[in-house]
């Protein structure tokens, strides 16, 4: 028999904006950036969600 191909999910399932950074972000702002969700402590602008470690502006929401 010939096997049936198994459907995958499509991906990009992120429902915040992609982050940017030329935007402002004030705390509780959630983007996407890199397949997870991100939301802001505190005010930011040009900080890559990811980069700045445990106690960084960015906290990791999971990824999407």
């Amino acid at each position: 028999p010939t096997p049936t191909p198994t459907p995958t999910e499509p991906g990009g399932s992120c429902s915040a904006p992609a982050w940017n950074a030329a935007t402002e972000y004030g705390g509780g702002s959630t983007v996407s950036h890199g397949g997870h969700e991100w939301k802001a402590s505190w005010w930011t602008k040009g900080e890559t969600p990811g980069s700045t470690g445990e106690w960084g502006v960015w906290k990791d929401l999971g990824a999407c």
